[in-house]
C-alpha cells in the first residue's frame, strides 16, 4: 500500500490505491522514430497508442470518394481538416480500453485548434514527449523507408535493411506521404504549427535528442514516461508518494 501526504497537519496521509492511467503526447517530424518509440512505450506502460496518421492512412486505402480526398490530401503533404481528425481523437479517446489503461497521442495536437479542442475535451496529457531531430536527417530516414503490410515491420533501405527473402521484398511497400517533395512540405508544415502551439502545451514539452543512437533514445524517453515515474508535467505541484508499513 502507498500514501499520499495531504496537505495541512504533518502525518495525515491518504491511501493511494491505484495509480491513474498515463496520459501522453509524443511529436516529432516525420521520421523521427516515433514509431519504434511507441512500440516500447505500448510495450512498457500497456497504454493504447493512438495514431491518427495510422488511421487517416487506413482509410484512405477505402475506395470510397472520402477515401480518396483523403488520399489525395496526405499525398500532397497537407494536414487533414481539424474538425475531421478532432472526431477521430474524440471517438478514439473515449473507448473503454483508452479510460481503463490511459493512452498515447502519436504527433497529435499537430495545430492551435486541436491543442484547445484536447484541453477542451478534457483530456488533458500528463507527459509531452518531443523528438528534435535535423530536417536533413529526417529527409534521408524518409527516403529509404519501406513498410511490410503484412507484419508491419518498417525498414530502411541504409540504416535497417529488410530480410533477404524475395516475398517480404515484393511486397515493400512505400508510404504515400514520403516522397521528397511530401516530406519537405510536411517538415515546413511541422515547423510553422510548432512555433504557434499555445503556451500551457509548450510548458509541458520534454525535449529529446532524437539524433542519438535509437536504443539511447529509448532509453531516455522510457525512463521519463514510466508509470513509477512522476505521471505529470509539473510533478513538483503535487506531493510525493511515500511508503508507509
Amino acid at each position: 500500500m502507498r500514501y499520499r501526504p495531504l496537505a495541512g497537519p504533518e502525518g495525515l496521509v491518504v491511501a493511494d490505491e491505484r495509480t491513474a492511467p498515463p496520459k501522453l503526447i509524443i511529436m516529432g517530424g516525420p521520421g523521427c522514430g516515433k514509431g519504434t518509440i511507441c512500440k516500447k512505450i505500448v510495450e512498457t506502460c500497456h497504454v493504447v497508442h493512438i495514431s491518427i496518421g495510422d488511421i487517416l492512412r487506413h482509410a484512405a486505402q477505402e475506395p470510397t470518394e472520402y477515401g480518396k480526398e483523403l488520399k489525395d490530401i496526405i499525398a500532397s503533404g497537407r494536414l487533414v481538416p481539424d474538425e475531421i481528425v478532432i472526431d477521430i481523437l474524440q471517438r478514439e479517446l473515449m473507448s473503454p480500453q483508452c479510460q481503463e489503461h490511459g493512452w498515447l497521442l502519436d504527433n497529435f495536437p499537430r495545430t492551435p485548434d486541436q491543442a484547445d479542442a484536447l484541453f477542451d475535451l478534457g483530456f488533458i496529457p500528463d507527459k509531452y514527449v518531443y523528438l528534435d531531430v535535423p530536417d536533413s536527417v529526417l529527409m534521408e530516414r524518409c527516403a529509404g523507408r519501406r513498410i511490410d503490410p503484412v507484419t508491419g515491420a518498417i525498414y530502411h533501405t541504409k540504416f535497417k535493411p529488410p530480410p533477404d527473402d524475395p516475398e517480404v521484398l515484393a511486397r515493400l511497400e512505400t508510404r504515400m506521404d514520403d516522397s521528397d517533395e511530401a516530406v519537405a512540405r510536411r517538415l515546413e508544415t511541422f515547423a510553422e504549427n510548432m512555433e504557434t502551439m499555445p503556451d500551457y502545451l509548450e510548458d509541458m514539452r520534454h525535449v529529446f535528442n532524437g539524433d542519438l543512437p535509437l536504443p539511447d533514445v529509448i532509453d531516455a524517453v522510457l525512463k521519463f514516461v514510466y508509470p513509477d515515474a512522476p505521471l505529470y508535467a509539473h510533478a513538483s505541484a503535487l506531493p510525493p508518494l511515500v511508503d508507509r508499513d
